[in-house]
């Protein structure tokens, strides 16, 4: 049996979308839990210090408790400082709005029962036998003169019309998790069907996948992950050739959208999913995409004026539970 001896690192962001309701109830769980050290954060400025004092504990499991865009920020930061001469193994609790990273990799359930999950593994033997699984981060350069951004997921074309949505319509109303990202998915489909304008803004970009000349592609919806498994289990990804990070592009001019990409949605593409009706879906090792628009990071909304560069960071162990 494979465990995982140490001290336990945990930090918390209370803002994130489950926590806002429930994080005194996940706070008085967690402190029932002597192996675990919590760090509660206040602002993103609070990250490099938390991870330098679990640095200086010498922590062996980094679980974090927030939202996507709360793991990223912390994952970068933990990869780009270098404080730990061994990486710890990471656990994702799903504190957020959407918590898919969580949901792909880190302890499933609702917010309190992954955390008793967590301590209750904590306390145990730390058994870590198939439990676990290797994913990088994107990392994204906007301007080279600035911090790469870090995530799990980015998009662009409709994924930010559908994220425009969410914030004024679904997650306002306190809808979140699977459910309400299958409702905005559902609503994003329609409103392409519609040719809604509030959906259906698609985004001139060029792409070029490790080094290959540059396409000019006009995208209706664009996504690149590191993730095997989206929002309620979707898997859009179907390229099998080699390379870390995964795209899959669908263009304006695309034919039978809807019943194609509930195709895709589900990891079974239909035999329309090819490059002649408009679908692409590609895997490479980095990624050079100019545009000039919106970008979805995990949550993140990011304005590219140019072009960026993504590659896979270096692959972090997952504990998944």
């Amino acid at each position: 049996m494979n465990n995982c001896p140490g001290p336990v690192g945990l930090i918390s962001n209370p803002g994130s979308g489950h926590n806002r309701q429930q994080f005194e109830r996940i706070h008085a769980r967690i402190s029932q839990c002597d192996a675990i050290h919590h760090i509660v954060t206040a602002s993103p400025a609070d990250i490099a210090p938390a991870l330098r004092e679990l640095a200086q504990l010498n922590i062996t499991v980094l679980a974090i408790n927030g939202g996507d865009g709360t793991a990223s920020a912390i994952l970068g930061e933990l990869l780009e400082s270098q404080l730990f001469p061994r990486l710890p193994l990471i656990a994702l609790l799903p504190g957020g709005t959407a918590n898919m990273n969580a949901g792909d990799i880190g302890i499933r359930g609702s917010l309190a029962k992954a955390t008793a999950k967590l301590c209750n593994w904590c306390d145990g033997p730390r058994d870590t036998g198939n439990k676990t699984a290797r994913r990088a981060l994107l990392r994204v350069v906007i301007n080279p003169a600035q911090p790469a951004h870090f995530g799990m997921f980015l998009g662009a074309g409709a994924i930010i019309q559908g994220t425009e949505y969410a914030h004024s319509k679904v997650h306002s109303k306190g809808l979140r998790d699977d459910f309400s990202l299958a409702l905005i998915t559902l609503r994003t489909v329609w409103g392409v069907l519609r040719d809604d304008p509030r959906f259906n803004r698609h985004v001139s970009i060029q792409l070029s996948l490790d080094s290959e000349e540059p396409v000019q592609r006009d995208a209706l919806i664009l996504a690149i992950s590191t993730l095997r498994r989206l929002a309620f289990g979707m898997r859009p990804f179907w390229s099998d050739g080699p390379g870390g990070l995964r795209l899959t592009l669908i263009e304006q001019q695309c034919t039978r959208f809807a019943r194609t990409f509930f195709s895709i949605a589900r990891g079974k593409p239909s035999r329309n999913a090819v490059p002649a009706s408009g679908y692409h879906s590609h895997n490479a090792d980095s990624i050079c995409l100019e545009l000039e628009g919106k970008l979805n990071l995990d949550g993140e909304i990011l304005v590219a004026d140019g072009p960026l560069q993504i590659s896979a960071s270096q692959s972090l162990e997952f504990l998944r539970l």
